[in-house]
């Protein structure tokens, strides 16, 4: 069992998706600011494991479950510089344009930002997309990925859970990529 301290973030968002798509057994703990996670039963048997960062959380989690990460190592490492890559976000999130425009080439010939398969990475970037107020319009390959992403079961049960957090995740209704859709 999983602990996951869940706040209203697209950090939080993120693994609630990850955790919904891998039916891992957790319990979520609202809490207002950082998020935060321990797993009872670790892989190694070990005593509770407690562990914050979203993005580690999820490389960790990815790991325990065997899901989101390819098999290969070029595929891992690529999923690995998209789930970091997702950080831009948070750094430079006033120069969305640019940012969607990077994914929008990378998703040019693929389905998801790692090739096939759908990955943590595309798991890691969703989030920010849908708060970032990106129009994605001017962004067809983004906005075919953000519509197939959005109907996945798990994105619509981690969305549908969550239906106050839309007007956080989503704030200027001006934009078309709205997650209404997603909602049961």
């Amino acid at each position: 069992m999983l602990d996951f301290y869940y706040a209203a973030t697209p950090h939080g968002q993120q693994l609630l998706m990850f955790l919904e798509e891998t039916g891992l057994p957790f319990r979520r703990i609202p809490k207002p600011a950082a998020l935060a996670m321990v797993d009872h039963w670790p892989a190694d048997g070990g005593e509770p494991l407690p562990l914050q960062e979203a993005g580690a959380m999820l490389l960790y989690l990815a790991e325990k479950a065997g899901f989101g990460l390819p098999a290969n190592m070029r595929g891992r490492t690529e999923a690995r510089q998209w789930l970091f890559w997702q950080k831009a976000f948070e750094c430079h999130g006033a120069d969305m344009a640019q940012l969607c425009g990077i994914l929008d080439k990378q998703l040019a010939e693929r389905p998801y930002l790692c090739g096939d398969q759908y990955s943590v990475a595309d798991i890691a970037c969703f989030p920010w997309v849908s708060a970032g107020g990106c129009a994605l319009s001017a962004f067809p390959n983004l906005a075919r990925w953000f519509h197939a992403v959005s109907q996945r079961p798990a994105t619509r049960r981690a969305y549908g859970r969550e239906q106050q957090l839309l007007s956080t995740l989503v704030p200027d209704p001006r934009v078309d990529n709205t997650l209404a859709e997603v909602l049961p």
